[in-house]
């Protein structure tokens, strides 16, 4: 067994076994930073425009291709925060989501996806079009993760506003119940 051409899969596979392990746990509420959820994807586009656009010049393949990348990506991502579950203090208004195991065994996938494409890229004996399929990757990649940033934004804020729009909650003596959470 030639284990330095396996070498580069070391890492990916402990990635995949160490989100597979998560996965099958129950995860945590983590709360959602409205002033943060955009960061990542400003810093993600700040670094990809600019790659793509000193990149060689692309045919309509290529353009094709990219175009293909970014609304798969934007799909995705979008499709992901399906996968959370969010989940709205009735007291202090903090919006919070927890993963599922649907959503880790997503990102499982495309982490298998990912390391295929790149097995089959570096196939390729012509590195323009390595060039374009990173580019294609690097586009899908941050498409999801902008889609991604906008739906979770869209989710939790639809909370807020509810949250805000609903009558004060009634005391315990009059209910028989305290303040809980309000989730999606």
């Amino acid at each position: 067994m030639d284990w330095h051409a396996l070498s580069p899969l070391f890492l990916p596979l402990i990635a995949v076994a160490v989100l597979l392990r998560r996965a099958m746990r129950d995860q945590k509420p983590k709360r959602v930073r409205f002033t943060r959820l955009w960061l990542f994807p400003a810093i993600l586009l700040l670094v990809t425009i600019p790659s793509v656009l000193h990149g060689p010049q692309s045919g309509i393949l290529a353009s094709i291709a990219w175009l293909i990348a970014m609304v798969l990506g934007g799909l995705i991502g979008w499709y992901r925060v399906h996968t959370l579950e969010f989940a709205l203090d009735a007291e202090s208004g903090k919006v919070t989501a927890r993963a599922t195991q649907l959503g880790a065994l997503l990102i499982v996938g495309l982490i298998v996806l990912r390391y295929g494409a790149d097995y089959l890229i570096k196939k390729s004996d012509d590195g323009e079009s390595l060039v374009f399929a990173t580019d294609a990757l690097l586009l899908f990649s941050t498409a999801t993760f902008v889609a991604r940033s906008v739906h979770t934004w869209i989710r939790a804020r639809a909370l807020v506003i509810a949250h805000r729009a609903a009558p004060p909650l009634a005391d315990k003596s009059s209910t028989g119940q305290g303040p809980g959470s309000v989730s999606v």
